[in-house]
């Protein structure tokens, strides 16, 4: 295994280097840039962040606000991919956005449009968004935009030296810990203010209608607190599962203590679905959550569960609390400011945990889900809800 891994590592380095000589990226030093981007109209940005999932999209999007509010006028488009693209789909600062497909990126059709479609743009900045990974694709994307400037952060703080040949500029990596300054950094970098630390989601009025249809139908009342769970997580990555048996001893607690109604939420399911086949944002097999949760708390309960990541977001909403793990769902209800506690388990919440007064986290004992003791997070829930006679 570490010899093909260093066989892949042999050839990225091989590749930037001959397109490094190939490809004609013009240079500056990053006091002239800075001094160019206040002087010259800046007329269409592209930002680049074609990998990994919703959730590390969300911490770039400070990044958009910031970039409009220097540039009104700016027509900005972001790159990002089929699976993430739905966490940006809807920001109102966006004119475009372009959505890669990973499983084809050995077609070199994909390639040739993304090339002769994006130069027909005529950027004059490209910015590729790396926080705690780097991605060569990504690079090379705001490359073969053409754009008149591609810049990013230092590459040899990853490791790697593809920056000094395929970057305009390299900012400086900042002395940061928290995943969303690292995004904010890079425009800060280029002496652009990005004060705001807050993820941003934007739910589209169609979400929202459809959101409300079913509450009414689930919730007619309308008088109890509403907690949702999100009983979602790969299945193959037990160091980030709490076990269903302990939401479900959650959600008990809550209803008999508080009051309050619970609302299951989950993704999408196929019975003919493979192994880790992805429908939009969500693993199709995480549905297994689902039903142990059911088993574990023999109660019937509104379950929700949906695809399209406006409406969910258009649920969480409506929610008093909402539990979930460290994930893409966290990012998602800190950007709507939905109060949210979330369970940490083999991640440092230092870096992931979104700067969000509406969000509250508990790290498990030595970050291992099954040392998290149920009755802890039921209390801490009870915190978020407001005093009520039991049922």
């Amino acid at each position: 295994m570490r010899i093909f891994e260093g066989l892949e590592r042999s050839g990225r380095e091989i590749l930037s280097s001959l397109l490094g000589k190939i490809l004609t990226v013009q240079k500056i030093n990053l006091p002239d840039l800075r001094v160019a981007l206040t002087r010259e109209k800046v007329r269409k940005i592209l930002l680049v962040r074609n990998y990994q999932g919703m959730g590390d999209l969300l911490c770039a999007t400070p990044v958009i606000s910031s970039l409009k509010s220097q540039f009104p006028d700016a027509s900005i488009h972001f790159l990002a991919n089929t699976f993430n693209q739905a966490a940006i789909k809807n920001n109102p600062g966006l004119a475009k956005v372009w959505a890669w497909d990973e499983r084809r990126k050995a077609d070199p059709r994909q390639w040739l449009f993304f090339r002769k479609s994006l130069k027909q743009e005529r950027f004059d900045l490209a910015l590729v968004l790396s926080g705690n990974a780097l991605s060569l694709t990504a690079i090379l994307l705001a490359d073969l935009s053409g754009a008149r400037w591609v810049v990013g952060y230092d590459t040899t703080y990853y490791g790697q030296s593809w920056g000094t040949r395929l970057y305009s500029c390299e900012i400086p990596y900042p002395p940061v810990t928290r995943e969303i300054d690292k995004y904010a950094g890079l425009v800060e970098g280029l002496g652009i203010a990005c004060s705001n630390r807050f993820p941003e989601f934007f739910v589209p009025k169609g979400a929202a209608s459809d959101a409300e249809v079913f509450w009414k139908k689930e919730f007619p009342s309308n008088s109890r607190p509403v907690v949702g769970m999100f009983l979602g997580g790969k299945v193959d990555r037990p160091d980030r599962i709490w076990p269903p048996e302990n939401f479900a001893f959650v959600a008990r607690e809550l209803v008999e203590k508080c009051g309050c109604a619970v609302l299951a939420i989950t993704p999408p399911s196929s019975p003919r679905a493979p192994a880790h086949k992805r429908e939009a944002t969500f693993w199709m097999d995480e549905s297994v959550h689902l039903r142990e949760f059911q088993k574990a708390y023999g109660k019937q309960f509104p379950v929700f569960c949906d695809a399209n990541l406006g409406r969910v977001g258009a649920i969480l909403q409506k929610l008093n609390l909402f539990i979930c793990p460290d994930g893409g769902m966290m990012h998602l209800a800190a950007a709507l400011r939905v109060p949210t506690l979330t369970l940490f388990f083999g991640t440092n919440p230092d870096i992931w945990h979104p700067p969000v007064p509406t969000s509250q986290y508990i790290q498990a004992p030595g970050n291992d889900p099954g040392k998290l003791n149920a009755a802890t997070v039921a209390k801490a829930a009870e915190a978020f809800l407001p005093t009520s006679q039991p049922l």
